[in-house]
């Protein structure tokens, strides 16, 4: 049967209808196909699903196709498959834009379902292995990359005016991909007018290995940004404040977060920040030329690290690689963790004789970008990271350095060919929401659709650590990362400012905006938790992560004069803190798609935690959807789940409900217990949920 024909002849004519009558007959009553673990035949459009036939040297009814890389792509049939002997295969080592495609009749105007299964190894780069419709650009399914066993993808969708549609089992898209992956029981089928009814089932595989992840990864960042630091954690003289000028409501709210270290100066501040205004009796306040504000300097180095002390935080320093020399960052760690020379010396002359023991330190913060003071380009970057690592190692061999790099290998390689065997991790940072310059409150399904986007770039990043020969020994620290930008229009500069010009006064009152309270939605909450999911699931790749910032800003804990208020993203970071095991488990989502537009990401987010025992697990859950509850179905691996268990559950009343002064508590986790009938439980829209499930 020639190509395009709407039906294989698997089955005789009359078999094959009366499937097609009892399927619609019984729709209303049966699982959702979409979600159902092979759950019998589907009247399938698409001939030769599974790359089973071959014709010639090629395969029935599949061609080859590529937009880049041609000469770099190698088309193939692999054994076995997911269920047969066969699957389709993609693989490139150089990096391609391709696909097995092929081509299907349909109805104008109907709706179909495509779905199947894709399998990967190492696959980096552009947006992955997926199913793409290429006559119909904005449908596609959700994109698998990395190293993941078979992984089901589909997505629903209506067709247009066309009578034909190209299927593409896509490698790549929109850009080149490397590593190899695998394609099997592609189907498309023609359904009723879906409903919106989301579903998911979840497969958690309690034999298979798991992997520590570094707590490191809920880190905190502070600068001198408008109020992180002074009317932040620092307010001497308040009622608030104890003898040292740190609040004590935000000490004891930020306990509550356990956050394990952070990162201070800076941020584009450190870039023109001389440390030695900010330490001993006597200091001055200077000009703070990134924010166009005086800085009093009465916040410095040994407030840092007592800051640390009190709260149980690892000191990580980051460094002024803008306008700084080398021998400053030697002399500031000298500062901080000598035994002898001037610098420590000094150090015991401000109070402190013993060392501060301040164990990570990055070289730099943004200084690839020209917003920077002090921009430098890869060519002069790369030396000077190695010429600051030596130096400063030899102030402290035991310390661990990263330094300030685009997720990109171009900016990468070269640097760590330069400095490489010096770093322990590397840093990149991420704001998802740009909104330096205009203070936008995007809608919640805006926001919630940038949630897989920090997997695609920690999952880039790993092939380009791969690529460099440094996956393993330099771990990913993700030092700065919010789903919103912080607002600053007309900032960073780089020359002093004229503080009484009223354009400079306008443009940094202007930073309030950042704490209106209607912004700081569920989507923020539930965006930090597919964050943290992404980095879980890279528990072996991603050794830190910082939100930025800690408080105020656009920080999880907001402080006013009379006290806080805890934003819907405190409480998503307070429970994974508070309520995951420390190890990560298999887990598997089977799920629909939650569409916005040209956007599509899956409804159900998830990762299973479990302790060294293998018997206690947490399973963090997060449904997406603004409006639907989803049933979602948990399997652990072959026994469904029964009963009921104890869970705690962060919604709220509307997608957009917020804290603020008035109303502090109108988002707040719920401890409850959830009851699994046959394995299904239904999650409440916009929430997040964390399980206790254990085994005997």
């Amino acid at each position: 049967m020639e190509s395009g024909n709407p039906m294989k002849p698997t089955l005789p004519l009359l078999a094959t209808l009366l499937l097609a009558l009892l399927a619609a007959l019984h729709a209303a009553d049966a699982p959702p196909a979409s979600l159902a673990r092979d759950s019998g035949p589907a009247v399938n459009l698409l001939l030769n699903p599974s790359f089973e036939e071959k014709e010639g040297d090629g395969v029935k009814s599949w061609k080859s196709r590529a937009w880049a890389g041609k000469e770099n792509v190698h088309w193939g049939v692999a054994s076995p498959g997911r269920t047969g002997e066969r699957c389709g295969s993609i693989e490139s080592a150089k990096g391609a834009d391709s696909a097995w495609t092929a081509m299907v009749s349909v109805q104008p105007g109907a709706w179909y379902r495509l779905s199947g299964w894709i399998k990967t190894k190492d696959v980096r780069g552009a947006t992955g292995a997926l199913l793409h419709i290429q006559n119909m650009p904005r449908v596609w399914t959700r994109a698998v990359s990395g190293t993941r066993d078979w992984t089901r993808v589909e997505t629903v969708f209506q067709a247009d005016a066309a009578t034909n549609l190209e299927i593409n089992c896509l490698f790549g898209g929109w850009g080149s991909s490397t590593g190899q992956a695998w394609y099997d029981d592609v189907v498309l089928e023609h359904i009723a007018e879906p409903h919106d009814e989301p579903r998911a089932v979840v497969t958690i595989d309690p034999g298979a290995p798991s992997v520590r992840y570094s707590p490191m990864i809920f880190g905190g960042f502070l600068e001198h940004f408008n109020n992180q630091i002074y009317g932040g954690v620092f307010e001497p003289g308040s009622p608030l404040a104890d003898e040292k000028g740190f609040r004590r409501d935000v000490l004891a709210a930020l306990k509550e977060l356990k956050v394990p270290l952070v990162r201070w100066p800076g941020g584009c501040y450190v870039s023109g920040y001389r440390w030695e205004a900010g330490v001993g009796k006597q200091r001055n306040p200077t000009d703070d030329m990134a924010w166009g504000v005086v800085e009093p300097n009465t916040f410095g180095t040994d407030e840092y690290v007592e800051l640390c002390r009190t709260l149980g935080w690892t000191p990580y320093i980051c460094n002024n690689a803008g306008n700084g020399t080398v021998e400053e960052m030697r002399n500031w760690v000298e500062y901080c963790n000598g035994n002898a020379g001037r610098y420590a010396r000094m150090r015991g002359d401000n109070g402190y004789p013993e060392p501060r023991n301040v164990p990570i330190w990055s070289i730099g913060n943004e200084n690839w970008g020209r917003h920077e003071i002090g921009y430098k380009p890869i060519a002069q970057w790369a030396p000077l990271v190695l010429e600051a690592a030596q130096a400063m190692k030899k102030a402290d061999s035991r310390i661990q350095l990263t330094a300030a790099a685009l997720p990109t290998r171009e900016w990468t390689l070269p640097l760590l060919k330069a400095a490489g065997d010096y770093l322990d991790y590397i840093s990149i940072h991420h704001y998802w929401l740009r909104l330096h310059d205009r203070n936008d409150m995007p809608d919640y399904l805006t926001c919630i659709m940038h949630s897989e986007s920090p997997e695609k770039m920690i999952g880039d990043y790993i092939g380009v650590l791969e690529e460099a020969g440094y996956r393993g020994r330099i771990k990913i620290a993700f030092d700065e990362w919010n789903l919103r930008g912080w607002h600053h229009p007309g900032f960073p500069c780089k020359t002093i400012q004229d503080y009484n010009d009223p354009e400079v006064k306008r443009l940094v009152a202007a930073r309030a905006n950042n704490d209106i309270a209607s912004q700081y939605t569920l989507a923020d909450a539930l965006f930090s938790a597919s964050f943290f999911n992404a980095c879980l699931r890279h528990a072996e790749d991603v050794g830190m992560a910082n939100i930025a910032p800690i408080v105020n800003t656009r920080g999880p804990l907001f402080v006013h004069p009379q006290g806080i208020v805890k934003r819907t993203h405190f409480h998503a970071m307070a429970m994974y803190a508070n309520e995951l095991e420390p190890r990560v488990g298999k887990l598997e989502l089977e799920v629909g798609n939650l569409r916005h537009g040209n956007q599509s990401i899956g409804v159900l987010d998830g990762v299973a935690t479990v302790d060294e025992s293998g018997k206690k697990w947490a399973v963090a859950l997060v449904n997406r959807h603004p409006t639907k509850p989803v049933a979602c179905t948990v399997r652990m691996k072959d026994r469904l789940l029964d009963g009921e268990y104890a869970a705690l559950v962060l919604a709220g009343d509307s997608p957009d409900a917020f804290n603020d002064i008035a109303h502090p508590n109108r988002v707040t986790p719920q401890k409850t217990t959830l009851p699994f009938i046959k394995g299904e439980v239904n999650l409440p829209p916009h929430s997040l949920t964390i399980v206790k499930v254990p085994l005997k």
